[in-house]
């Protein structure tokens, strides 16, 4: 007999009916990591009739961390317009502290990384790592309260925020180490005292901190010095060509979404798109319809009025809009107006984007999109986790993980000799740690806070219905292809135990 099961090439009741089991079924076929499309919630491609992008992080895909340097930079020169000492034009951007996932204590000023329950598995303020007793100090609940989450504490939810992040670390400790006294050990204090400007509350740093870079953002600083140097901070790749082209030849609407405004939309798709197929001459070509400004998340709740952007002059057009045309460009709307224009019903479209609130949450909730999710880091998660120094260190883990169940194996109620297991528990705790620092120094991976799943994990697996490290990878699979979930069993159900930190 066969040593797999015959796979025919049309099914039949016949063939059921004949099917015969194996004891040993070999693993089955899957793509190289870096090429595959991880699925969450089972997506039959074939009924998705549109599929929409995102622009930027998701279709542009900027250099990091040279992209964030300039950010950080024109940053700075903000806050210094703002009344922030000339002295801090010296800090740069470091790319090796902030992740985004994380949350942010405005009120004290600290960085936390906490799983899925919410949890605090990690606190860092400024640069210092609090040991567990300073966080049980800080956080006796050991929780981030939900009622607070929005106001004191800030998610950080896209990468555009790893400058937040980097710049409020480096303002923490600038102001600290020339805080008056020792107020600078206090951690449970709100700010800090500053000989020259009195006392500066955290929460006002921050809030500085986001009025500067949204600034940046909005006043076409960085925009302009992103066109300026295109070739070195955005990818311009046929695959992007390519995609667009058989998503269209498949009978798929595609529509680009974006809340960038329409001149640096069309500079920046003008590069990445022009002269790779002579039937397509212009970007626009590769789009059955375009929204600008979106100003999402917005756009799928109450949304804005949907006008027409004159391509001549940038200027929008007042006229009722009845239909959306091709080639042409719309600013604003709301996700309702863009449903009764397109005939698109919700679960019908497949919206790709990188911001875990913006492009996936609220898309999901609110009109039950379909999304892939763009998680860039995940390329790097890979690499790091089938690497020689973290397969040793899993190994290590399991382990350990065996001679903590056999040390209980055949103990029940009746037993009153204690186990001391601590020196156990410290060199697992260890090995996890050390795993960690693998992926970050001060936060360990994207997806894990210790041994479990992080906050970003779980908004991963609770609202993307796939995700993958580049939305090119759209292409290893066929537009009918049946996307499938796999099981996720309760610890009941599995038959194998997975190694667990206790």
């Amino acid at each position: 007999r066969s040593q797999t099961p015959p796979v025919p090439e049309t099914f039949t009741n016949e063939y059921f009916d004949s099917f015969q089991d194996l004891s040993n079924v070999p693993t089955a076929y899957k793509k190289d990591p870096q090429e595959r499309i991880f699925v969450t919630r089972d997506l039959n491609m074939h009924s998705i009739n549109f599929v929409g992008f995102d622009m930027d992080y998701t279709l542009a895909v900027y250099n990091s961390p040279l992209f964030e340097s300039i950010t950080y930079d024109l940053a700075v020169q903000q806050l210094i317009e703002m009344g922030y000492p000339e002295e801090i034009s010296s800090l740069k951007y470091d790319p090796s502290f902030p992740i985004r996932g994380l949350f942010v204590d405005t009120l004290l000023g600290n960085f936390l990384k906490v799983d899925a329950f919410r949890y605090i598995y990690q606190a860092v303020h400024g640069r210092t790592s609090l040991t567990a007793k300073q966080r049980r100090e800080v956080y006796p609940s050991t929780q981030v309260p939900p009622e607070d989450i929005g106001t004191r504490y800030f998610m950080m939810n896209t990468l555009f925020n790893l400058v937040d992040a980097c710049l409020f670390s480096d303002l923490v400790v600038f102001y600290e180490n020339k805080a008056v006294g020792d107020s600078k050990d206090e951690l449970t204090k709100p700010g800090v005292l500053d000989t020259e400007v009195d006392a500066i509350s955290f929460t006002n740093m921050f809030t500085d901190i986001r009025k500067a870079v949204d600034t940046v953002h909005c006043n076409g600083l960085l925009k302009n010095k992103t066109i300026d140097m295109v070739e070195q901070l955005v990818d311009r790749s046929p695959k992007l060509s390519i995609l667009l082209d058989r998503l269209s030849k498949a009978g798929k609407k595609t529509f680009l979404l974006t809340n960038s405004g329409y001149s640096y939309t069309e500079r920046l798709m003008s590069y990445m798109l022009n002269d790779f197929n002579s039937e397509k001459p212009n970007w626009k070509d590769y789009f059955d319809y375009i929204i600008v400004a979106a100003k999402k998340p917005s756009f799928f709740d109450e949304g804005n009025t949907l006008r027409e952007v004159n391509l001549e002059t940038g200027q929008l057009h007042v006229k009722r809009i009845t239909k959306l045309e091709k080639g042409h460009v719309y600013n604003g709307g709301s996700m309702r107006v863009f449903s009764q224009l397109s005939g698109s019903k919700g679960q019908d479209v497949l919206y790709v984007g990188d911001h875990i609130f913006s492009d996936v949450i609220v898309s999901k909730k609110q009109h039950r999109w379909r999304n892939l999710l763009v998680i860039r880091e995940l390329a790097t998660e890979i690499n790091i986790q089938e690497s020689a120094d973290a397969t040793e260190m899993l190994k290590h883990l399991e382990n350990l993980n065996f001679v903590f169940r056999e040390i209980y194996k055949g103990t029940d109620s009746s037993s009153t000799e204690i186990t001391d297991i601590s020196l156990l528990r410290k060199h697992i705790k260890k090995t996890v740690s050390a795993l960690s620092s693998k992926y970050n120094v001060y936060f360990g991976s994207l997806f894990r806070s210790g041994s479990k799943n992080s906050f970003f994990a779980m908004q991963v697996m609770r609202y993307a219905d796939m995700y993958s490290s580049d939305f090119t990878n759209l292409l290893n699979y066929p537009f009918f292809y049946y996307f499938s979930a796999p099981s996720n069993p309760l610890p009941h159900e599995r038959t194998q135990e997975v190694p667990m930190v206790p």
